[in-house]
């Protein structure tokens, strides 16, 4: 998993509460590694072209992720 793309894409998908859609192979990759990882849940679509994903929940693991990076300057700042 890329830590600092998984960061990136809960720091949006917390600001979507209906649902947060990623589109492309590699985005949508990153979401099932992260669903797998047990940090959001997600709805995915490999029919589609470009593939995408709907994070659906962040779950407290994710929050706790997000939380823990945030205070890694390396993540934040960027």
């Amino acid at each position: 998993m890329n830590l600092q793309f998984a960061y990136k894409i809960i720091g949006a998908a917390q600001h979507e509460p209906s649902g947060f859609v990623v589109r492309g192979r590699e985005a949508a990759h990153e979401v099932h590694m992260m669903a797998e990882a047990g940090l959001v849940r997600a709805d995915e679509s490999d029919d589609l072209e470009p593939p995408e994903a709907v994070i659906t929940r962040i779950t407290h693991a994710g929050r706790q992720f997000y939380q823990a990076l945030k205070n890694v300057r390396a993540y934040s700042n960027n």
